[in-house]
Parts: C-alpha cells; sequence; structure tokens
C-alpha cells in the first residue's frame, strides 16, 4: 500500500477557499482561515463542513483509501443517510459509501458523541488510468490524515478547467438533508451543464453580508449565484431598508472583482408559513421576492447589463410541498428536481450562464 500524507494531499483538493493545516492532517473550509474569528460559532461550523470539496486525482489505482477525522452532524429526516462520500471514475458515479468511525453532533447538548478517528475504503476500482473524483460529505467536517493507493501507484492533481459558478445561499443551498455528498440541487444542476462549481451554502448564515461577498469577490468564477431571503426570515433579522441596503452592498461589493461576470439573484423557494408572513416584526417571503427584483431591476437601470434575477418559486414551489418532510428543507428527490429545474432555466439554452468547453 503507497499512503500519501497532508503536504500531497493539498494539491488535489478542489472546491474549497481554504486550508486549514491541523498537527498531522489537512482540512478544506469554505472561509478563509485567517478570519475564522470574524465569523460566529455557528457560521465558523457550516463553513467549516465540505461541502462540494473534492479530491481529484489520476492514478491508476484500483483501490482508494482516505483517513483522519470526522464530525457528523447525523439528524437522518425521512428515512435517508447523511455522511456519504461520493466517489466518480472518469466522471460518472461510480459508488456511495459512509465511513467507519468518526464522531457525530448532538445539537442538544453541544457535544460530539464518538471518536473522531475514521477510515474509507474503496476497492475494486477499474484497472489502468482514470481520473477519480471523490466528493466529501456535506454534513461533516473533515480533517484528512493520509490517502492509500496501490503500492507503486501515482496520483496526480487533475485541474478542471471547465468554468466555473459559485453559489451563495442558505442550508437550501448547503443542501445538509441531501443523502449523497454530490446530491444538492447546485452540484445536480452543475453536472447535467457540464461545468464547475462552488458551493458557499451556508445553513442558518446566508445574511447578504458583506464577509460573504468578499470571499465570493476574491473568488475564481465564471458566474456567481446569489440565493438569498430565506436566513433573514426568522425573528425578523432585516426590515425592509436593511434588507435593500444589503443585498445592493453585497452585489456591490462582488462587483469590485467581478465587474461584468454574470450574476443570477434568486428569491427564496416555497416554504410554508412564511410565504405571506413575517417573523419578529421582518418581511415575508412574497416581499422578499418583490424587493429582490427592484434591486436586480435597478443595477439593470444602472447600466449593469450582467445581472438577472430567478424566482424560486420557478425551482420548487407549493405543488413541490410534499418533498419538504420539516417544511422548511428539501429531501434528496425535492434537490434532484430543483437542480434538475436550475440547470434547464439558467445553465442551457441560449441565454445560459455559462457554457462548458466545446469538445475536443
Amino acid at each position: 500500500m503507497k499512503t500519501l500524507g497532508p503536504d500531497e494531499i493539498a494539491p488535489l483538493l478542489d472546491g474549497h477557499v481554504d486550508l486549514r493545516w491541523r498537527t498531522e492532517s489537512l482540512q478544506p473550509l469554505r472561509l478563509p482561515v485567517a478570519e475564522l474569528g470574524f465569523y460566529d460559532a455557528f457560521n465558523r461550523w457550516v463553513g467549516s463542513c465540505a461541502t462540494a470539496c473534492r479530491l481529484r486525482l489520476r492514478t491508476a489505482s484500483t483501490r482508494l483509501g482516505l483517513r483522519g477525522a470526522q464530525r457528523l452532524l447525523d439528524q437522518s429526516v425521512g428515512g435517508e443517510r447523511r455522511g456519504a462520500y461520493d466517489l466518480y471514475v472518469d466522471g460518472v458515479l461510480h459508488a456511495r459509501a459512509w465511513a467507519q468511525g468518526g464522531a457525530t453532533i448532538d445539537l442538544e447538548k453541544g457535544a460530539f458523541v464518538g471518536d473522531e478517528a475514521f477510515n474509507l475504503t474503496f476497492a475494486g476500482l477499474p484497472v489502468g488510468d482514470k481520473t477519480l473524483e471523490l466528493w466529501l460529505p456535506q454534513a461533516a467536517t473533515v480533517s484528512i490524515a493520509a490517502l492509500d493507493l496501490d503500492d507503486g501507484a501515482q496520483a496526480a492533481p487533475v485541474a478542471d478547467g471547465r468554468p466555473r459558478v459559485i453559489f451563495h445561499g442558505s442550508s437550501i443551498t448547503h443542501c445538509l438533508e441531501a443523502e449523497g455528498a454530490s446530491a444538492g440541487w447546485p452540484a445536480v444542476a452543475a453536472g447535467l451543464a457540464g461545468v464547475d462549481h462552488q458551493n458557499l451554502g451556508w445553513a442558518g448564515s446566508c445574511l447578504l453580508s458583506g464577509q460573504a461577498a468578499r470571499i465570493i469577490r476574491d473568488a475564481r468564477a465564471d458566474a456567481i449565484v446569489l440565493k438569498l431571503g430565506i436566513n433573514v426570515h426568522p425573528e425578523g433579522q432585516l426590515k425592509e431598508r436593511a434588507f435593500l441596503d444589503s443585498a445592493h452592498a453585497m452585489i456591490s461589493i462582488i462587483r469590485e472583482k467581478h465587474a461584468a461576470t454574470p450574476i443570477l439573484v434568486v428569491s427564496p423557494i416555497y416554504s410554508p408559513g412564511r410565504e405571506d408572513q413575517g417573523s419578529g416584526g421582518g418581511l415575508p417571503l412574497t416581499r422578499m421576492r418583490q424587493l429582490l427584483v427592484d434591486v436586480v431591476a435597478a443595477r439593470l437601470a444602472a447600466g449593469d447589463a450582467n445581472i438577472g434575477y430567478l424566482d424560486g418559486l420557478s425551482l420548487f414551489g407549493a405543488a413541490d410541498a410534499d418533498l419538504l418532510p420539516d417544511d422548511l428543507h428539501p429531501n434528496t428527490e425535492g434537490y434532484r428536481l430543483m437542480g434538475e429545474r436550475f440547470h434547464a432555466l439558467a445553465l442551457s439554452g441560449p441565454k445560459a450562464l455559462v457554457r462548458p468547453p466545446a469538445a475536443p
């Protein structure tokens, strides 16, 4: 068996914002390590989840093993499991598996249960050179200590040269509830379109913030999707004037380095009990949608020709409510439908945000 350590693994990682180096491992984060102290504890945790972070390598190895530390939010809904690792071979889903070991998070007690050490092995992979892409679980933080291959096998990084779409949003973009690591709607949509993507969905933490805008501003992106609104509904966190100002400020910060990058603003999907009723004197979802229409209209009128609006109800509406087990988050089937619809509406046809490179 050949074992790669953290220094050799780092170039194989993709989809992260930064890497946190620990004593004998490294952890992909979706926040800048140097700025972790700028975020509250919950935002730090969801930004540390490995959503759409993956290992990409070219190898002839017939086995792929992973060892390290995992902390999983294992709150299953509707019988669906969380914490899966999805392995793709030459772009096709080969296997979905769950790690052995690892700690789980007890939200009620605010504690970890079990030993966080985990291991995972995919055996019997196709013979010969191939590109492997291993998606880490979106509902867990993962620190990688070792990657195991066949004796004598090489592992070369595989750059993803496809156009990249950045998605930012709430838990409904983070997709904690999806059973598979690659089953969130941004991954489904990007996969159908043949483009790369980075998921900056932060469960419970999409607050139209300048912090998120700075990360997106400084990132590589060929298109940007901002799915805004639902996380500021509880307790009326943003009233109307603050909501408008925050949305405009977020877009303005992103435009500092993405002056002409296509931006698509997406309003909240259907959410029972929140459509016509605000919380704590705040905005109902119907009003948020109109305000986001107004934000985009104002930007267009000011000369920004590369911004658009998509009604979240076109991705998931009242007719889909049976796919909301908790009346808020879609299940795996709901996320799949959202991904297919987003692909049809925004990533295909003559007005697609981006297009995959032409086949050689």
